[in-house]
């Protein structure tokens, strides 16, 4: 029987609201390693929102790595609260689908400081992390990842988005959100891994020779896409999108999970910007581009993993 385990704290994670955090206070491992407990009951129902079980979400992991990662840089290694981080870039396998099946005990995320450099006002010139988790009580790997992040003192933040937008401000999923409309034309969740409309992301989803194309649409009222206000779409949105868009190059979604990602963002992907998002299959992999004015914004690649049980 699975025990509760505590949450962490909602500033050590950057999260505003408590269910969207998903692990529990990090403690010390030994030089510059980690460890954190998933939290993965009574989280939010966007992390539910699939046709088998949740703890196959690649995201509900992702974000989980990230939270443990970021609790422990506040906690054990000198990162000061106020600071805007963001990802440059991210890599996450699910190494052992079969035991996350299995288990019902929460996962132990140990967590590697590889790189942590920062600057005079405490704010991450670079940070990069390496993760294992096992299933509690085991100590078989379940999953791997490495990112890796930088970010700037909040009071800085926006004269660096204002210089990236030519001097122009950037609005915010606050200022935006009453006058937003989603497009008529949303996937259908299940052609996405998804049972509720509400959490697709994609409009105008079509096949093409050898993938698929479609136009990110995030519901900016989506409080686990949106936790807080942003001035750009989040790294986890722009991962969803992917996912989303490589399932739906398979024959049928719910046959299907993405049990690895690598993600690049080599620029702030603009919320008053069209964002198209293509997609090419190559046998169990699915290469996936997110771009704005024709310029990259987010590099993907997923692997795709068959749950189908034969007849």
């Amino acid at each position: 029987m699975t025990t509760a385990v505590e949450r962490t704290s909602q500033e050590l994670v950057h999260r505003a609201h408590p269910r969207e955090i998903l692990v529990s206070p990090p403690n010390w491992d030994a030089e510059h390693r980690y460890q954190t407990t998933t939290v993965t009951t009574d989280i939010s129902t966007y992390y539910l929102d699939h046709h088998g079980r949740h703890r196959l979400d690649l995201l509900l992991m992702t974000e989980a790595c990230r939270q443990a990662a970021i609790s422990a840089a506040h906690r054990f290694e000198g990162l000061p609260l106020g600071v805007a981080a963001f990802f440059n870039s991210i890599d996450v396998r699910l190494s052992d689908v079969d035991e996350l099946v299995n288990s019902t005990e929460e996962l132990v995320i140990t967590t590697s400081m590889d790189e942590m450099r920062l600057r005079g006002d405490g704010s991450p010139k670079q940070i990069v992390y390496s993760q294992e988790a096992v299933v509690a009580g085991s100590d078989r790997p379940v999953l791997n990842a490495r990112m890796a992040v930088q970010g700037v003192a909040k009071g800085r933040y926006p004269d660096l988005r204002a210089y990236q937008r030519n001097g122009s401000a950037a609005p915010t999923t606050a200022s935006m959100r009453a006058t937003f409309r989603r497009h008529r034309d949303m996937a259908e969740p299940e052609r996405v891994g998804r049972t509720q409309t509400a959490n697709v992301v994609l409009a105008g989803l079509r096949g093409t020779a050898d993938g698929a194309t479609a136009l990110l649409d995030a519901d900016l009222a989506n409080a686990s896409l949106f936790d807080h206000d942003y001035d750009h779409y989040p790294a986890m949105v722009l991962i969803e999108a992917g996912r989303q868009l490589a399932l739906a190059c398979t024959e049928r979604a719910v046959d299907w999970i993405i049990s690895g990602c690598r993600a690049e963002f080599p620029g702030f992907a603009e919320l008053d910007t069209p964002t198209v998002v293509a997609a090419r299959r190559y046998g169990d992999n699915v290469e996936v581009q997110a771009r704005q004015n024709d310029v990259v914004v987010t590099r993907m690649w997923f692997e795709l993993t068959s749950m189908a049980r034969p007849s």
